[in-house]
C-alpha cells in the first residue's frame, strides 16, 4: 500500500517539549475534515486552517509504502518525526 504524502523536510521543531530540536516532517496528503479548497472552507469544520494538504507536488511529496517512510526518517538522522 502506497500512502500520498504532501512533502517531507527537515527543520527544527518549532513547539512543545522538542522545541529547537532537528526534525523531519512528513506531511500527508489530505484531511477528514475539510478537502482544502477554498470554495468548500465555509463548510469546513476548521475554517481557519491554513495548512497546503492538497496532492503530493510539495517538497519531496510522493507516493510512499511505509518501509519507504521509515527509510526517509532513518536515512535524515533525526531523531524526532513528525
Amino acid at each position: 500500500m502506497k500512502y500520498s504524502v504532501k512533502e517531507i523536510y527537515y527543520t527544527l521543531q518549532g513547539e512543545g517539549y522538542h522545541t529547537g530540536r532537528p526534525a523531519v516532517f512528513i506531511r500527508f496528503s489530505g484531511c477528514n475534515l475539510w478537502t482544502g479548497h477554498e470554495k468548500d472552507r465555509s463548510g469546513a469544520i476548521c475554517d481557519w486552517c491554513d495548512t497546503d494538504f492538497v496532492g503530493t507536488n510539495g517538497i519531496n511529496g510522493g507516493k510512499f509504502s511505509v518501509k519507504e517512510i521509515i527509510n526517509i526518517i532513518k536515512v535524515s538522522g533525526k531523531e524526532i518525526s513528525i
